[in-house]
């Protein structure tokens, strides 16, 4: 029987396409961005919403580095964000020159190094990879061939990727090696349900589960460490886009929405897209990893 783990909304953020959740256990602030508006978005555990970056860009990643900084993307070039002074200290070069490009979701691996997915907002097929970001922001290629890139996460002991592809409604996993340039051994983790929108962003738990925002579906997903489905979250806005475990214990499941495209009829029947949201599995999350400066 589905369960709504005690599903609340926790800020009226209204962002316009919300992403890429980031929880700071040193600050209790939740960190996501509005890729749209070019905006990174701050909430305290009070509930307080400010906003801590503004860019002309799309911004379409985002994670936490070890000196309590961020790392993000504008476009298709990486940044990082002195979070004291509210001002980029360094970037990196662009990927692409072409305007309908963007670097989408991303997340840190094992080793501290920013990996990002590249996509054509003008779907020109499978033409988006994924990059990996060093310290000093260089790039390294290690996928092509996916249509849209979108969540990644790493398995508890840091030997397995999961990625998203949205268009293919797949979920993917591959050996993750520090010793090696490319994805290894890439197959299929899930396809997710066509009548249930696209998959999107993730967070894994501690019991090798899979939590999958569904674009368009209204619903997160919940898979088992070997791909079955096993629960349904309905939500109250059509639009989930991403999550995260943060909280205590890592036991809170903070979903980021978007009101994107939606009609007149539609924001007026969902005007709580675009909002924060939380839940409480019965399993505790997997940490994400910090980015090494």
């Amino acid at each position: 029987m589905p369960h709504d783990y005690g599903l609340r909304q926790i800020a009226p953020a209204q962002a316009e396409l919300g992403e890429s959740p980031v929880w700071d256990t040193s600050t209790g602030l939740l960190y996501f961005v509005d890729i749209t508006q070019g905006q990174i978005k701050a909430l305290t555990p009070q509930a307080s919403l400010s906003t801590v970056y503004q860019s002309t860009a799309r911004i379409g990643a985002l994670a936490l580095s070890d000196h309590g900084n961020l790392v993000f993307t504008e476009n298709t070039r990486v940044c990082m964000l002195d979070t004291r002074t509210g001002t980029i200290s360094r970037q990196s070069a662009a990927v692409h020159e072409t305007a309908s490009y963007r670097f989408n979701d991303g997340a840190c691996d094992p080793q501290g190094r920013f990996v990002t997915g590249l996509m054509d907002e003008a779907r020109s097929g499978k033409t988006g990879a994924l990059y990996r970001y060093d310290s000093a922001l260089q790039a390294q290629l290690i996928h092509t061939g996916i249509a849209l890139p979108n969540g990644l996460a790493w398995s508890a002991d840091g030997s397995t990727l999961f990625f998203v592809d949205s268009v293919a409604c797949a979920i993917f996993k591959a050996d993750y090696s520090l010793e090696s340039d490319e994805l290894r051994t890439v197959t299929l983790f899930a396809r997710t349900p066509v009548e249930l929108g696209r998959p999107d962003g993730i967070a894994l738990d501690q019991a090798g589960g899979l939590w999958v925002c569904q674009f368009n579906g209204a619903c997160l997903l919940h898979y088992d460490s070997k791909g079955h489905l096993i629960d349904r979250v309905a939500m109250p806005v059509p639009r989930p886009t991403s999550c995260c475990f943060g909280g205590p214990d890592l036991n809170t499941l903070f979903i980021t929405t978007a009101r994107l495209a939606m009609t007149p009829a539609e924001l007026e029947q969902y005007p709580q897209a675009g909002n924060i949201y939380a839940l409480h599995p019965e399993v505790s999350g997997v940490a994400r990893h910090l980015f090494k400066q």
